[in-house]
């Protein structure tokens, strides 16, 4: 897993540094070369063993030795059901993480074997132009068959903030298909289908694709070397609420004067969650932890809290969350909010105002507010539910604030409210170590669904 990220993360420094291009071609009337055609590209198949017998999923790209591109939707499948074939040999999937705006999903591994199916995958290079009816789309099928698509046509497009070939094919192709040139080179990959036109789809372009995998790279960075999980040791999810439960696990030797604790990494941060395994009752805790980051849970023993990640562990990825809709939710305004003069003293809630600008020392201050307006349908109250506030620095760093949330028929058409950021400690080590420059990006969630999100800058 180590060395599988260390390739991702020197292949994502080499794309954001070459900037590609991929020449556009309006003429629909041409076919596809034979060199094309007969592209000797090699491909990767995922296997889903969650039933009673396998089920093909997908083919999927070779980006590195251990890392497959594949298409979204393998998100969706736990990585313990999904095996990587050659056609020879079988792997394990270790985890599955897809890119921020969900274009394609990361399948690591751990070949044992020398892949039978497998070679470097040569990028489209600085400045390259190729006319698209040099390009092949390749893909599988379940029964481990090879089959190509030309490439009639191509324009480039914006769609939802990214940049994209919108391309013509000769037949349909799925996505997660990669694009090559005539001599093997990765153009792109195939992300979905385009609702106008017959065979049309859209190609993410490599330099995209580099944007994308540097944010999984900085989920995953500083892992230790990947090993089997503490027999024992449970961890599982539903949406954002995790349960760690260790009550069949082995405890470890704790030396006098140490004591042993469950370590909770989010493998984006640069700090880490812990606390003493004899304090927890029951052997099991259940955290409220944050959506689309990947997780690694383990014993460390330490005098004191400790400052190393768990050398034995087992992890979970939690996927992005779903809006929230239930009971036809709408966000109004979701904002850092400032308190202007004095606090009242008869229980009375101060009144916001928008501030001109988010500066440092009003995140400092204790009149920073974080600020929700949304609107719901009720005819009675509705409690239980969860209420998670996170935080994240233009680091990566994730901060999170837990509580529960209320739906109640007296405050369904204009429910407001706000906490301050101090005392939701959502500051508290941004307050000790400084705020970095850059975008922050602040979200709240209810039961595991994203209510609303927004994000500020400091210069």
């Amino acid at each position: 897993m180590k060395k599988a990220l260390s390739i991702l993360l020197t292949l994502v420094i080499l794309l954001l540094a070459l900037p590609f291009a991929f020449a556009e071609e309006p003429d629909s009337n041409v076919t596809v070369s034979e060199e094309a055609a007969a592209l000797p590209a090699e491909l990767f198949d995922l296997w889903d063993y969650g039933g009673e017998s396998p089920v093909w999923v997908s083919t999927a790209v070779p980006i590195s030795e251990g890392i497959l591109l594949a298409p979204v939707s393998v998100k969706d499948i736990p990585p313990e059901q999904l095996a990587v074939t050659d056609g020879v040999n079988a792997w394990e999937a270790v985890t599955v993480i897809s890119s921020e705006n969900d274009r394609f999903a990361l399948v690591f591994y751990e070949p044992g074997d020398k892949p039978a199916r497998y070679g470097s995958w040569e990028l489209l290079p600085w400045g390259a132009s190729v006319p698209a009816s040099a390009c092949t789309v390749r893909f599988g099928d379940s029964l481990g068959s090879r089959i190509n698509r030309g490439v009639l046509a191509a324009e480039n497009i914006t769609w939802q903030g990214d940049r994209f070939m919108l391309l013509t094919l000769t037949d349909p192709a799925p996505a997660g298909s990669p694009v090559l040139t005539s001599d093997g080179r990765l153009a792109g990959v195939i992300t979905a289908e385009w609702a106008q036109g017959e065979n049309r789809v859209l190609m993410l372009p490599v330099e995209v694709m580099a944007g994308n995998m540097s944010e999984v790279a900085g989920l995953l960075r500083e892992l230790p070397e990947w090993g089997a999980a503490p027999q024992g040791l449970v961890v599982t999810a539903e949406k954002n609420l995790v349960t760690i439960n260790w009550k069949d696990m082995t405890m470890p030797e704790v030396p006098e004067g140490s004591a042993a604790y469950m370590v909770i990494v989010d493998t984006g941060n640069d700090y880490l969650t812990s606390f003493p395994m004899k304090d927890v009752e029951g052997s099991e805790v259940t955290l409220l932890l944050t959506p689309g980051r990947f997780y690694i849970v383990g014993p460390v023993v330490s005098q004191g809290r400790p400052d190393v990640v768990p050398s034995s562990y087992a992890s979970v990825f939690l996927t992005r969350a779903e809006r929230l809709t239930e009971y036809n939710f709408r966000p109004v305004v979701t904002a850092i909010a400032e308190i202007t003069g004095s606090i009242p003293k008869d229980g009375a809630k101060p009144v916001p105002v928008a501030p001109e600008e988010v500066t440092e020392a009003l995140l400092r201050s204790d009149r920073a507010y974080f600020y929700s307006h949304s609107t719901y349908d009720v005819t009675e109250e509705i409690d239980g539910k969860s209420l998670l506030v996170t935080l994240t620095d233009p680091n990566g760093n994730n901060y999170r604030y837990e509580s529960s949330w209320l739906y109640s028929p007296a405050y369904m058409r204009e429910d407001i409210w706000y906490l301050s950021l101090n005392d939701m400690g959502l500051t508290a080590s941004l307050n000790q170590n400084g705020y970095p420059a850059g975008v922050y990006k602040v979200a709240f969630y209810v039961d595991g669904d994203l209510a609303d999100e927004f994000t500020f800058e400091l210069k």
